[in-house]
This record gives C-alpha cells, sequence and structure tokens, in this order.
C-alpha cells in the first residue's frame, strides 16, 4: 500500500507514482492510497481506510499497470467511482472495477488481463473541472468543463471554454500556471503533459491527474516549425491569435500567390502572413459595420463587377505588349479589387433564409463567371470553366429574380457574388502570369516565380532553381499545419461549425456508417473503410474501432483534450472531433475525413 506523498516503489502503477511524486513536492494532490485489489481485506489498510473516509467521500479508481506512459495514455479505460461514503461502498466499488477489468475490449487492447491497483482519494467537490495541456511546441492549452456532468471527459462532452491558457480568466489562469510551472519542474524529463485539475467553491485549485502525453497536440507542428522558424521553439513576429485559412485555402500558396500575398501585405495588408506556404489571418477584427446589404448588392451588380470586367479585357487586350507594365497594372487591380470588396463584405443575419430550390442563390450568376472563378483561390488554379460542365449549374429561372430581394435574401446574395469580385481580381494577373510562361518558354512552372521575380525574368535577369523550387513548394504542401497559432505557438481548436472538428491523423475516405453508441457500433460491426459516425467517442469505442478495423471517425462531442482526442490519436485513428452536425448524415453517403483542414466532406461515388 502506497501513501501518496509517499516514494513510490517500481510496483506501483503509473497513475498513483505520479500523483505521489507530485504531492510530495508540494502540489496540491488530494490525500489517499494505492493499493493492490488484495490489499483491500487487511485490517490495518482498512483502518486506514475509514481514516480517510472519516474526512467526507472519496473517489475509487483503477490505475492500469499500462496507463499514463509516455508510450500510451489509455485515458478512460480504467472505471471511477465517485461518491463512495463508507467501507461497504468502497467494497463495491473495487468489486465493479475489477468486474470492469474483465472486459474484452479493455483485454485486447492491453494483450490480455489487464494488471491493475485502486487509488482511492479524497473526493474534491467540484465547481469547474480543468484540463490543461502543454504540447511539445511549448504552446499551452485549457479546457474548462461543467461540473454537473463528473462524466463529461468520458463521455467526450464538449467544454464550457477551450482555447489558450494565456487567455483563460486571470485567476483561474494564474492558479493553473503556477501548478503547471511546478508539474514540469518535477517532472522535468517529460516533454508534454496533460493534467486535469479540479476548482472546489472556495476557489482552490487541485491536481487530480497528471500524466505524459502520448502523442502531441498538434502533429506535424516540430516539421511545420523547421521550415518557417529552424532553431526557434516558436514562429517570431506574430503576437495574438492567427488562424489557418482553410475555409478559403485548404492546401499550401503556389509560389506565385504567395509572392502576391507577401507583396499585399508590403502595401499594407498586414492581417496576413504567408508561413511555409500556408495562409494565416490575423483572428482580431474590429465591430462589423453597417452596411445596407441591398446597397451593397446593387453597387456589386452595378459597378464594381462591370469595372472589374473591363480591366480584365483590357489586360486581355494588352498581353501581346510589356508584361512588365501589365504584371504591375495587374497587381495594383487586385490590391484595388480587394480594397472594394472589404467595402461590400456584409454580415449574414442571424435567421437566414430558408433553402429556395428554385432560387438556388449559391449558384446566381455562376454561369456567367465560370471563366475567371477558379477551382482553389490561387492565380495558380485554373478556372472552373476547364473542369465542369455549366450545365451542372443549369436551374429553372427565379421568377422574383428581377425584384430587389429582401434584406436577408440581399446579404447571402452579396457574400456570394463578392466571390465573383474577388475572382475577378486574381483573373488578370493569372492572365500576364500565363502569357509570361508562353513568353519565356516555362509554361505551368511560371507559377513558381513570385512577382518580383517574374519581373527579373520579364527583364531578361535569371530566375531561381525552378527544380529547387518545385521540391521547396512540394515540401510544404505535404506538411501539416496548425489550425491556429497563439504567440507563435501552436493551439488546438475546438471548431464549432457544422461538419468541421478538431482534426486527428490523416485524411481518410469512405462511406458513412451512423451508430449511436458503442453498443450499436458492436451489434452491427461497419464494413472495412467506412467511416463510422458517433454522437460522442468514449475510450472503450475507440478501441472497439481499432479491434474492427475501423481506421476513420467522427463525433459531434469532444474537445481537443478530451478522451475521444486522446485516443483517436494513440490508436492512430483518422478522426474529427466535435464535428458538429456529422451524426446527421445519413448511412453509406461518401465522405472524405479531410484531417489537414478539420472539414468533413461530401463525395460524389465515383471520387471516393
Amino acid at each position: 500500500m502506497l501513501v501518496l506523498g509517499d516514494l513510490p516503489g517500481p510496483d506501483i502503477a503509473p497513475k498513483p507514482a505520479v500523483l505521489s511524486r507530485l504531492r510530495r513536492a508540494g502540489l496540491p494532490v488530494p490525500p489517499g492510497f494505492a493499493l493492490d485489489l488484495a490489499e483491500l481485506a487487511r485490517p490495518d489498510v482498512r483502518a486506514r481506510l475509514a481514516d480517510l473516509l472519516a474526512g467526507g467521500p472519496v473517489i475509487v479508481r483503477a490505475a492500469l499497470a499500462r496507463e499514463d506512459s509516455a508510450d500510451a495514455a489509455a485515458a478512460g479505460l480504467g472505471l471511477s467511482i465517485p461518491d463512495c461514503r463508507d467501507l461497504d461502498d468502497l467494497d463495491r466499488a473495487a468489486a465493479a472495477i475489477a468486474h470492469a477489468a474483465r472486459d474484452p475490449w479493455l483485454e485486447r487492447y492491453s494483450g490480455g488481463a489487464p494488471a491493475f491497483q485502486l487509488l482511492v482519494q479524497r473526493q474534491v467537490e467540484r465547481r469547474w473541472l480543468a484540463v490543461a495541456a502543454a504540447d511539445r511546441g511549448g504552446a499551452r492549452l485549457l479546457e474548462l468543463h461543467d461540473a454537473a456532468r463528473p462524466d463529461a471527459l468520458a463521455a467526450g462532452a464538449d467544454p464550457r471554454w477551450s482555447g489558450p491558457l494565456a487567455l483563460a480568466e486571470p485567476d483561474l489562469r494564474a492558479a493553473v500556471t503556477s501548478i503547471f510551472d511546478h508539474v514540469e519542474t518535477v517532472m522535468s524529463e517529460v516533454p508534454a503533459l496533460d493534467l486535469e485539475l479540479v476548482v472546489d467553491p472556495a476557489g482552490a485549485t487541485w491536481l487530480v491527474q497528471a500524466r505524459p502525453l502520448a502523442r502531441p497536440l498538434t502533429p506535424g507542428w516540430r516539421e511545420f516549425l523547421a521550415v518557417v522558424a529552424p532553431g526557434e521553439d516558436h514562429v517570431p513576429g506574430l503576437p495574438d491569435l492567427w488562424r489557418l485559412d482553410a475555409e478559403h485555402n485548404p492546401a499550401a500558396l503556389s509560389p506565385a500567390h504567395a509572392g502576391v500575398v507577401t507583396w499585399l501585405v508590403g502595401q499594407g495588408a498586414g492581417d496576413l502572413a504567408v508561413l511555409a506556404g500556408w495562409l494565416y489571418f490575423a483572428a482580431t477584427s474590429g465591430p462589423a459595420r453597417d452596411i445596407d446589404p441591398q446597397r451593397a448588392l446593387a453597387d456589386l451588380r452595378g459597378r464594381h463587377l462591370p469595372t472589374a470586367r473591363r480591366v480584365l479585357a483590357e489586360i486581355v487586350a494588352g498581353l501581346a505588349g510589356d508584361l512588365r507594365l501589365l504584371l504591375a497594372r495587374a497587381l495594383e487591380h487586385l490590391r484595388c479589387t480587394l480594397a472594394v470588396h472589404a467595402e461590400v463584405r456584409v454580415e449574414l443575419p442571424r435567421e437566414l433564409p430558408a433553402p429556395d430550390p428554385a432560387a438556388a442563390l449559391s449558384l446566381r450568376d455562376r454561369t456567367d463567371y465560370l471563366d475567371v472563378l477558379p477551382a482553389a483561390w490561387d492565380i495558380a488554379s485554373p478556372a472552373l470553366a476547364d473542369l465542369v460542365d455549366p450545365t451542372c449549374l443549369e436551374r429553372k429561372a427565379d421568377p422574383a429574380a428581377a425584384d430587389p430581394p429582401e434584406r436577408g435574401r440581399a446579404a447571402v446574395l452579396v457574400r456570394e457574388l463578392d466571390d465573383h469580385l474577388f475572382a475577378l481580381g486574381l483573373a488578370p494577373l493569372r492572365r500576364v502570369y500565363l502569357a509570361a510562361g508562353e513568353r519565356l518558354g516555362l509554361g505551368a512552372d511560371v507559377f513558381l516565380l513570385a512577382p518580383d521575380e517574374l519581373g527579373d525574368a520579364l527583364a531578361g535577369r535569371a530566375v531561381p532553381d525552378l527544380a529547387a523550387r518545385r521540391r521547396e513548394h512540394e515540401q510544404h504542401a505535404a506538411l501539416q499545419p496548425p489550425l491556429a497559432l497563439f504567440d507563435g505557438r501552436p493551439v488546438p481548436l475546438s471548431p464549432r461549425r457544422r461538419l468541421c472538428g478538431i482534426p486527428v491523423g490523416s485524411p481518410a475516405r469512405g462511406p458513412v456508417a451512423r451508430r449511436s453508441d458503442l453498443a450499436d457500433l458492436l451489434a452491427r460491426p461497419p464494413a472495412a473503410g467506412s467511416v463510422v459516425v458517433l454522437p460522442a467517442l468514449t475510450a472503450q469505442a475507440a478501441v472497439a474501432l481499432r479491434a474492427l478495423a475501423v481506421r476513420a471517425v467522427c463525433c459531434e462531442y469532444g474537445g481537443a483534450l478530451s478522451h475521444a482526442a486522446l485516443m483517436a490519436r494513440e490508436l492512430g485513428l483518422s478522426a474529427l472531433i466535435g464535428c458538429s452536425g456529422c451524426s446527421e448524415l445519413h448511412d453509406g453517403l461518401m465522405v472524405e475525413v479531410d484531417t489537414r483542414v478539420g472539414r468533413l466532406r461530401m463525395r460524389p461515388r465515383d471520387m471516393s
């Protein structure tokens, strides 16, 4: 039997051994004991447990022998029984834990009947449950969970708040930071930590769990950082919060487009940054501008779109002349177009108009812009006209199209049509690049050059090593960029957008296999290659997925530090955690789990 705070011996399971070490070092670990199941019958042990119970209820947890190591988190696989108030309660809890240890899925995960000990600790009344982690990248993340859900972590419930520790409420931030600093000093040999803390009604913060992170919270960060800032532990020069522009640019930019963005930043667009070819934007924004969507729509259709179309025609007509002058004009046109684009940007109403198949707002005027709308927001990207059959956008005429739309529909249309304006800003630059590629004999390799490099080439000066530039671009495209950075360090986020979630693992494709819970999953094993969809991914379900040879899963609920995320990473699953709306998808629908940008995408069967 080990008294928490004493020096643990080699026969003590990792969980109580770490907690005992931390309590011994002065950290606020609740008092308690670690013991083997057989020791529970000893009179001296029962006497000491009775003394602990005299101070209030205790929680009894399974401490697995292969749990909380640097190679295996096994988070949530051991049973925990709270609210034990006497020795009889404690005996029943021990029996339940022993029975749970014989679960066949746990045995399969452990390679046999798992060895375990009992961890009996004073139960702390919760005001908040806080989960904190420090990744190998140096970022610290905090999640706050509702105390009314004692099973919040095991059930994969959404945290009430999730974000960088530096943005948490000041008093809580100070308490957690103090504990984190102390734990990192005591466990200096551990490069990444996962802590669970309980804040009691008096405001005191208790450390109830400390484990090494078996897998990084932001996979690929070290490789990304090595390209962006070699020798550094963060990306310098990026204060506050920056987000990957995965909504519009889910792939690395071409060197040409990256150079265009860099040029724009030099012209005053300071809220953008290109890191290893990936586009980030500053997450801070001022108050929303009150723009009348009906007026913005009239300006788009009546002035801005025709003007941009006219500039495109003029530049195309001049492609036989001095391309250096046209390059400068195309860049300036893009800058001006983006300024207009910002002027007509409107906020969507809280209540969007109901979908109307006859109106098809998302397809309005699309066929008129297929020649300039790129497949991706990159000047190297071909236009949709080169890739799609225009008849796929045909729709019945909307009898109300000629009438001024009401405010809600006008806002939606503006958000659609400003895409056309942006496309008309990019199109002249693409035309100049294509003409320069033909004139210089570079073909598509012209998009390996930034605008200033293209200007040098047109002036007869040497171009960079294009083979080396191509290899660099391929290296950038293979990186796994973090979805967000705070003060230059990665931040795992808990997206709340529909069909978006916290990404884990590599991308995957397959048919949806929707299951209501673990029992349903076991009763109806999914076909190989399926993307299993669950409301919540418990640790047990994650192990079941592995045993069933399922490699991809999406769940509605869970944060970056939930058991779902921890186990998905450990088991090598492709997953989206906290993917709102995924459980509404029907069985058999072909989807892509795009872990590069944290999105679940619908796919036609012939693209699977």
